[in-house]
């Protein structure tokens, strides 16, 4: 691969926009659904933010579904607007949650979940900016913990045990999976899947499987795993190391776990990503090397695209349970940080250098 590596531009940052001006939304801390919570109270809202991505210039966006799932809309309580009231008389029936009120039935989620495609389609054509060149849109599928209460998918520590194995996690995601997938009009306006921060290896293994099931052709999508590494020894929060992440999202499976067209790194401290990247090249250049029937030409065609969106959290730390950011006081006393546009840019640009990844 050249140094001329093609790039393009993934929007990140969702909540962290609607939290600033003029959006200046305040998320509570007993919501499993954080900005999907959006797709009910203002979906016009996500739209603008989709857009002002578009005017910035990303290439590709991603739906607001990270933390969508049946299970957090179905502990949400009902917002009544005219279509839910509409919906109530027709089904007569609801959710309810442990203190009384209504929440959202599995139909009335799934039609929900839905909606985050076309809200994010939508910003291209709407948008007059001839910045962005790909325009396509990515399905965001965040981890298991990201859809707990509190989140979890910065600890890895899942409950109740049977989300701990492999064939639970599978089962889960695959149900989320096919809110899209079963719905035509839905899935032919995804151009891509995106697992984001898996903390577990199971997790890893399980959206392969889950893969292999339901991404064929002729609807198959072009599709990426991302890891969160929020340990210093530069290790997932389970504990396995870059070598194990990077060996079960690329060993050769066959049929039953296909490949990921590309692997990364998300929501992780800038200043870990270089040491990461080099160790992530490192293990996939020797997964792939141990395939001795391809010539070194095929092996390097086989190498998937590097997707990489770390923390832009300039010296501050997420807590899970308070869903806010703080200031990392150690972070505060050694001064002004490096912009981190600036260093990214020259993570990358390094990374492209030695001409590995597609």
């Amino acid at each position: 691969m050249s140094s001329k590596m093609p790039i393009r531009f993934l929007d990140a940052g969702l909540g962290t926009t609607l939290e600033s001006p003029p959006h200046n939304a305040k998320f509570k801390a007993d919501s499993s659904l954080w900005s999907s919570d959006f797709l009910i109270t203002s979906p016009k809202t996500l739209s603008g933010v989709h857009r002002a991505f578009v005017e910035a210039g990303s290439d590709v966006l991603l739906t607001a579904t990270y933390q969508a799932s049946l299970e957090g809309f179905a502990a949400t309580t009902r917002v009544e607007t005219p279509q839910s009231a509409s919906n109530d008389k027709q089904q007569q029936k609801s959710n309810t949650s442990q203190d009384g009120s209504a929440t959202y039935e599995e139909e009335e989620a799934v039609v929900l979940m839905r909606t985050a495609v076309p809200l994010a389609k939508q910003a291209f054509s709407a948008s007059q900016s001839t910045k962005s060149k790909s325009k396509q849109i990515a399905l965001s599928l965040g981890a298991y913990g990201a859809t707990m209460q509190p989140s979890t998918e910065y600890s890895g520590d899942y409950k109740p045990e049977n989300m701990r194995t492999v064939d639970g996690l599978l089962d889960w995601h695959e149900k989320r999976l096919k809110v899209f997938r079963d719905d035509k009009a839905t899935w032919n306006d995804v151009d891509l899947v995106s697992f984001e921060t898996l903390p577990v290896l199971q997790e890893v293994q399980a959206v392969r499987r889950v893969m292999a099931k339901h991404n064929t052709t002729p609807h198959s999508r072009e599709w990426w795993i991302s890891c969160v590494f929020p340990n210093d020894d530069l290790t997932l929060p389970d504990g396995s190391s870059v070598p194990a992440v990077v060996e079960a999202m690329l060993t050769d499976q066959g049929d039953t776990a296909p490949r990921p067209w590309g692997i990364g790194i998300n929501c992780t401290d800038i200043k870990k990503l270089d040491k990461l990247l080099r160790q992530y090249e490192t293990a996939a250049q020797s997964i792939l090397d141990t395939d001795s029937a391809l010539d070194a030409s095929a092996k390097q065609g086989r190498w998937p695209w590097l997707v990489t969106y770390p923390d832009g959290a300039q010296g501050s730390v997420y807590n899970t349970e308070s869903q806010k950011w703080e200031i990392d006081p150690q972070m505060k006393a050694k001064g002004p940080q490096r912009p981190w546009h600036e260093e990214l840019a020259e993570i990358i640009t390094k990374t492209a250098e030695r001409g590995h990844w597609k």
